[in-house]
């Protein structure tokens, strides 16, 4: 499920602002964007977010202030490495004939002669790090949960519309059954006519022709679907179990839509299955 949470404090010498964002997806897939020096604190954000979150792609960012002197990089300087970079280039320019202008300003210029010592921090930095962390998923949390009842309301509408259109259906099966009656009757009398050796038989295979094109028990199952789809939306849903019911509940509209051999049904199921997209869409989005 999309969600963002942002968080941000300020104690222990350092400023922290952590944000956490997360898309769709099937599995939990995380991206912890740390500086180098907080490597440590991978293991400890990585089980808090497999902790608040199911699945899904959720990717977790600082930015990382220092506040204190206790907690800021120290500048290193190496000495040797400038006084060897002074006598070569002064004897570089020396061979040259050359004027050597400014040497300070050339050799601090010099690759690893000025540099950032390796940074430590506090425990109690540490320990704001990741309390800063856990308040930004609880506002991804909240976020996904505002989200959850728009997405709870879609996929409730979408449910009562395939049931009116399931009403449809019923409604219009008697008139599809005398429709089917007709052609019968009509396509018997005009290449059979006179020439019925066993009447009784004729109907028998008239029923049997009729009944391949019952739908009894693709609306019974449809229903079923329907009241288990709707009965797992009042309970805490989960996404997967949404998805094989809208694939259980697709299987039965394919099926009425073949057998009903009747247009006003066949728009229904149409409408339908239209419902069901929207559904299968909007489940994606449910860990």
């Amino acid at each position: 499920m999309t969600g963002f949470g942002r968080a941000e404090s300020s104690e222990a010498g350092i400023k922290v602002v952590c944000e956490v964002k997360s898309l769709n997806g099937r599995y939990l897939d995380l991206d912890i964007r740390l500086p180098r020096f907080l490597n440590e604190l991978d293991a400890a954000l990585r089980k808090m977010m497999q902790e608040k979150l199911e699945r899904g792609s959720a990717t977790m960012i600082f930015n990382i202030e220092f506040t204190g002197d206790e907690n800021a990089p120290e500048i290193s300087i190496n000495e040797p490495l400038a006084k060897t970079y002074l006598d070569k280039l002064s004897s570089l320019s020396n061979s040259l004939n050359l004027d050597f202008r400014d040497p300070f300003h050339q050799i601090i210029r010099m690759p690893d002669v000025v540099g950032n010592a390796e940074k430590t921090i506090t425990d109690e930095a540490k320990e704001c790090i990741l309390q800063t962390a856990g308040k930004a998923l609880e506002k991804l949390i909240e976020f996904r949960k505002l989200e959850g009842k728009a997405i709870l309301e879609k996929l409730s509408g979408a449910s009562s519309e395939i049931r009116k259109q399931l009403n449809v259906v019923e409604s219009e099966e008697e008139p599809r059954r005398q429709n089917l009656r007709n052609k019968i009757n009509n396509s018997v009398a005009e290449h059979v006519r006179d020439n019925i050796a066993d009447p009784s038989r004729l109907e028998q295979e008239i029923l049997l022709y009729m009944e391949k094109w019952d739908i009894a028990e693709e609306k019974q199952r449809l229903k079923q679907h329907l009241d288990y789809f709707d009965e797992c939306l009042k309970k805490e849903p989960l996404g997967r179990k949404l998805n094989f019911i809208s694939q259980e509940m697709g299987r039965e509209m394919n099926t009425m839509g073949v057998k009903s051999n009747h247009f006003p049904m066949q728009q229904a199921v149409v409408l339908m299955k239209e419902k069901l997209e929207q559904i299968k869409e909007q489940v994606l989005n449910i860990v």
